[in-house]
């Protein structure tokens, strides 16, 4: 199968995971490049759910490698925690199948403990992530090749002084003892040493083997760090450009999809003009289940926003559509869809026609009412490209896919 890239096209939370999950199969090598362990990923396999963070999707398939590049910022625990979890549940994970970047930062204590401090205006998860990206960028980090030569001990110590100076913590909530943190981190670390590699490295050589690649996007193109709602964003590079510097392989995408949720939803503070803070608002957060994977927090839901979908395709060259959670509009009548906005921001909406049935059975876009039908030819055609997957329910099964050509 041709190289693919699937990404998100709104604030996160559209579906990417299974998306990414039945892709897959179909592939050599999944990679992620941007984000960290704020990034949830539900996927569900025979009738179970499994929620990622750091590990990539294809994880989840015996024969895939899966490759965290340099562009994630790694919480060590966070992943010894992860990998226990899929093995727990069956599922081989080992260095034959899942590599970490050396110039991966690593998400400590005194990052995570920052994040709490400060975090809470723009509404991050807290999980360190953006405190960790400050670092890189001041050139302070602390990279997992200093796992190679135990330089990380020396870096936990200046990363403790560093914090404590720039975001002091008030008396009754110090920041954790960095001493102590290393006689715990000590076996931790070691276990994961096995995993870091030169990830450019490892995927250059698969490239060159004509390996099918697909790289799996964190957060969404809303929260891009240049092109999101700024300062409203993560602290990564969420479109395709992240891809290529999240990875430092240059490869040429033949599909570059975008996960659609049939809605859209937002964690966290920011903008969102077609918001519902009503019962419509509400029945959407229920039907769709509309709650964060990382953190629990109910996402705020609304109608379609082709304005700022636009503003996706123009960023990542979308050429294909994954249109997700259609099921969770059946029996809304009228289907709002903002198609602009007036003078003063405010969305200008459309009303199409809802239906009644449950589309959860249907098989192909035949099986489904025709007004379903006209919602999704409506989005292709305002869009410009064409929904080769249309997730149908939450389960692998309940999708209609047509062949990637």
């Amino acid at each position: 199968m041709p190289n693919a890239i699937v990404l998100g096209s709104q604030w996160g939370d559209e579906g990417k995971g299974k998306v990414v999950d039945r892709l897959a199969h179909g592939m050599n090598v999944v990679v992620r490049f941007q984000g960290g362990a704020n990034a949830g990923h539900t996927v569900v396999v025979q009738d179970k759910k499994y929620v990622l963070h750091l590990l990539p999707s294809g994880i989840l398939n015996a024969d895939t490698v899966s490759v965290i590049g340099n562009g994630c910022v790694v919480d060590p625990r966070k992943l010894a925690q992860e990998i226990d979890y899929v093995r727990g549940h069956g599922f081989s994970v080992s260095p034959e199948n899942l590599v970490v970047s050396h110039a991966a930062h690593m998400v400590t204590p005194f990052h995570r403990h920052a994040d709490t401090l400060t975090g809470g205006k723009v509404g991050t998860t807290g999980r360190g992530i953006g405190p960790t990206y400050e670092d890189k960028a001041r050139r302070t980090g602390l990279r997992l090749e200093s796992l190679r030569d135990g330089s990380w001990r020396e870096g936990f110590r200046q990363l403790h002084e560093l914090w404590r100076v720039i975001c002091p913590a008030p008396p009754d909530s110090p920041y954790p003892d960095p001493e102590k943190l290393i006689a715990e981190m000590e076996p931790l670390l070691e276990s994961l040493a096995p995993f870091v590699t030169d990830t450019q490295e490892a995927l250059a050589t698969q490239v060159r083997a004509n390996r099918s690649v697909l790289f799996e996007g964190a957060q969404g193109t809303l929260l891009d760090i240049d092109h999101g709602t700024y300062p409203f964003v993560t602290s990564s590079s969420t479109t395709i450009g992240g891809a290529l510097t999240g990875t430092g392989v240059y490869l040429q995408f033949d599909h570059r999809i975008a996960v659609v949720k049939a809605y859209t939803t937002r964690v966290g503070n920011g903008p969102f003009p077609t918001e519902l803070d009503d019962e419509v608002g509400r029945e959407l957060r229920r039907r769709g289940d509309e709650f964060g994977a990382t953190t629990g927090r109910p996402r705020r839901c609304g109608w379609l926003d082709l304005p700022l979908l636009r503003k996706s395709f123009i960023a990542n060259g979308f050429n294909r559509i994954a249109l997700t959670k259609l099921d969770c509009l059946s029996g809304f009548d009228p289907i709002r869809v903002a198609v602009e906005y007036d003078e003063s921001g405010r969305p200008v909406y459309q009303d199409l026609a809802g239906w009644e049935s449950d589309i959860r059975p249907a098989t192909s876009r035949g099986d489904l009412p025709r007004e379903c039908q006209d919602y999704i030819e409506f989005i292709e055609t305002s869009l410009g490209a064409k929904a080769f997957l249309i997730s149908t329910g939450p389960a692998r099964h309940q999708t209609i896919e047509e062949p990637l050509t």
